[in-house]
């Protein structure tokens, strides 16, 4: 569910079923320099999907137009004995935002649209707040993700609400995509995936791709996965299962190309960088397109969005970038346009927030390298511990249980000694038995750690006062797990600890009405929690954004 981004984006936690298969590189016409990078990337590749336990793992390099290399890691069958072929399809998530702006700006070059038309004048159907109750929902706006929307909301069918003013902020939309890809169904009358596949795939070669996940195509994906047990914190080693099969045709995502394919997408990213659009732009438009990205969050000015690609640095470099997460696929893309590079790679696991960004940012860094004639750097650590992990040693009690946290972060309670794992700053999973269900968060005061929070209950650091304040009833009867039988929505479990309600164990939630929430901390949030049904003060229904899910405790 799009929750868990704000959960659990910012860790790397990964599942494992991978196979015995190595990772297996083509670089037919690479240099010597080249292909000593590519073999250290290759090699990243398969310590990568086994130390997340990544069924599977597909990557491509490019090294200029044309000059694409790949590299292949795991099997594409549940029964681990077929070695990838490379010409399977990948589902790449929200990296396709940039073929449906892509789309629009084809479509104002026509005269169809302007980026600056309000989306009532193209999709009257769609129930938004109107333009006196905080400004317009410009296409552009809706691409850049500042409108205010909710992530994933219905787009259609319901009155949608807006979490700040038009431009004033940046909250990623899922439904604004959505909508806009209503927007250009209606305006072309024919399906989205055509419009994309018609558009932006055959202008540029990419023949083999689709703008629509499709169950005909089922046999040309690699076998993917989601986790076994979803309502626990995702960890390297939990057990995996095949994972539910969803068809897709949304302006939000619904791409899947072959590794070739995004090799040629790869190499237009990179033109477009250098201020040339061909086929798709005049070169006018292609500078257009990345003028002026949004801001994401003013405490990182350098991290921006624009019409779909995110604006990033690395080692100095301007990178354009994005990642992209589906019921069962996850995936990644860099590209450094003065340099003429660019890598995409992706895995067949969906619902454990995965990326694998570190990969694709690893083979820019080791193909500059080449270039330069330099040593060849070392890949990010997979296993690193936080520069803080001295913060949490010590000893903590609930009341009934001693928790030590010893040095290397290594949590030892009932005579049981077991690894945390690092999830997101001051938060961490683990696999011990009496700590499996539900995340770790450190508690902080003056900036020293005096308690570590786990579901409803709070391990006390030795030597502080830092109690839990008692639960009000009226906030218990809210706790629960809540569950959807769609998979792109899943379930989550609402945690009362102390006089605050949590989402996940981990999301604080604040009261904006008798039974409404919304995060607390994020200002102007859109996202809205609304509890329904009750029978006995008990929620039986919870409405996470217009999503609703059922009470099923257990």
């Amino acid at each position: 569910m799009p929750i868990n981004r704000r959960l659990f984006l910012a860790g790397a936690a990964g599942a494992s079923v991978a196979g015995s298969a190595s990772a297996t590189l083509i670089a037919q016409g690479a240099s010597a320099a080249e292909t000593q990078a590519l073999e250290a990337v290759a090699a990243y590749v398969e310590a990568h999907r086994r130390h997340f336990g990544l069924p599977a793992l597909g990557v491509v390099v490019s090294a200029g137009p044309g000059r694409h290399f790949t590299i292949l890691s795991g099997t594409r069958d549940y029964r681990e004995t077929q070695a990838l072929a490379g010409d399977e399809l990948w589902q790449i998530g929200s990296i396709s935002k940039s073929f449906l702006a892509l789309a629009c700006l084809s479509m104002q070059a026509e005269g169809k649209l302007t980026l600056d038309d309000e989306l009532r004048q193209h999709l009257p159907e769609a129930q938004l707040p109107g333009v006196s109750s905080g400004g317009p929902f410009t296409i552009r706006g809706l691409l850049d993700h500042t409108t205010g929307l909710p992530d994933f909301a219905p787009a259609l069918g319901a009155k949608l609400w807006r979490g700040f003013n038009a431009g004033s902020a940046w909250s990623y939309s899922n439904t604004g995509y959505d909508l806009v890809g209503h927007a250009l169904e209606r305006i072309e009358g024919k399906l989205l995936y055509q419009i994309i596949e018609e558009r932006v795939c055959r202008p540029l070669g990419m023949a083999a791709t689709r703008g629509a996940i499709q169950w005909k195509d089922r046999a040309r994906y690699p076998a993917s996965y989601s986790p076994l047990r979803p309502d626990r914190p995702v960890l390297p080693g939990m057990a995996m299962a095949p994972a539910p099969w969803v068809d897709a045709n949304l302006g939000a995502g619904s791409v899947a190309a072959p590794l070739a394919d995004m090799g040629r997408y790869l190499d237009f990213i990179a033109a477009v960088g250098q201020g040339k659009g061909a086929p798709l732009l005049t070169d006018a438009q292609a500078q257009a397109w990345l003028e002026n990205p949004a801001v994401q969050d003013p405490a990182s000015p350098s991290e921006t969005y624009g019409r779909g690609l995110m604006h990033r640095s690395d080692e100095g470099r301007a990178l354009l970038h994005h990642t992209g997460g589906m019921v069962c696929f996850s995936s990644s893309m860099h590209v450094d346009a003065a340099a003429g590079l660019g890598a995409f790679a992706s895995c067949a696991v969906g619902g454990i927030n995965y990326r694998p960004r570190l990969i694709t940012l690893y083979a820019l860094r080791a193909l500059r390298a080449a270039a330069a004639g330099a040593a060849i750097p070392a890949p990010p650590e997979l296993a690193a511990l936080p520069a803080d992990a001295g913060d949490y040693v010590g000893s903590y009690n609930d009341g009934q249980r001693q928790l030590d946290i010893l040095p290397g972060l290594i949590a030892m309670l009932d005579g049981a000694r077991v690894p945390l794992q690092p999830i997101a700053p001051g938060m961490f999973a683990t696999a011990h038995p009496g700590l499996v269900d539900w995340p770790l968060v450190a508690e902080r005061r003056d900036k020293a750690v005096i308690a570590l929070d786990h579901g409803s209950r709070r391990f006390v650091r030795s030597g502080v006062n830092a109690a839990l304040p008692a639960t009000p009833p009226e906030l218990a009867a809210l706790a629960g797990h809540y569950q959807s039988d769609d998979p792109w929505i899943g379930g989550f479990a609402v945690v009362a600890r102390g006089d605050k309600l949590f989402l996940g164990g981990v999301l604080p939630l604040r009261r904006t009405g008798k039974d409404e929430f919304v995060p607390a901390d994020t200002a102007n949030s859109p996202e809205r929690l609304r509890f329904l049904g009750h029978v006995n003060a008990v929620p039986q229904v919870v409405e996470w954004s217009g999503r609703r899910l059922e009470r099923r405790d257990g």
